[in-house]
């Protein structure tokens, strides 16, 4: 699992992840994660390198931070069952390899980093709707995949994301 970071996210990491050097292009098991502020508190946002499925979880303590490749896993998997099914396909195509390792690169893909600060800027004035937080938070991630990206030639996040777990692959 390759997660490539902005450098916001690189510095918040540094002290408990090594950080490589190396590029990779976008790829099955790419993630992007850029650092969002909501309610002033310190969120990642996650997105997919190729459908530009994206969600967003709690990075404010140390614990968190620590195991951040867990609390990914563990949100990826809910995400898939509330935006997409429970089928049995969808995560035996999951983006999750169990022997590789979790390496923590930086960006090098101007096209998704612009999709992640639309995303960004989309997330902003709908944040401040009133309501109970983590309903509106739950609101908006599934809003998030529902976006028609220009990275997409227009498509949405979710859909791409479930061809791709159903296994038919990225068409353009």
């Amino acid at each position: 699992m390759i997660f490539s970071c902005t450098k916001k996210v690189l510095d918040k990491l540094k002290k408990y992840k090594s950080i490589e050097n190396a590029k990779e292009e976008t790829g099955r098991y790419n993630w992007y994660v850029d650092l969002i502020k909501l309610e002033r508190r310190n969120y990642f946002l996650f997105t997919h390198s190729e459908t530009l499925f994206s969600f967003f979880v709690y990075a404010g303590t140390k614990m968190q931070l620590e195991n951040i490749e867990l609390i990914f896993a563990q949100n990826l998997q809910e995400q898939i069952i509330r935006q997409i099914g429970t089928l049995d396909i969808y995560f035996k195509n999951l983006f999750l390899p169990k022997d590789q390792g979790h390496r923590f690169i930086k960006t090098n893909n101007r096209s998704v980093v612009g999709s992640m600060n639309d995303f960004k800027n989309q997330l902003y004035p709908h944040n401040y709707s009133p309501g109970n937080i983590t309903e509106k938070y739950q609101l908006l991630n599934k809003m998030l995949n529902r976006i028609p990206m220009g990275g997409l030639k227009y498509d949405l996040p979710i859909d791409r994301m479930k061809k791709m777990l159903e296994g038919s692959g990225n068409e353009d």
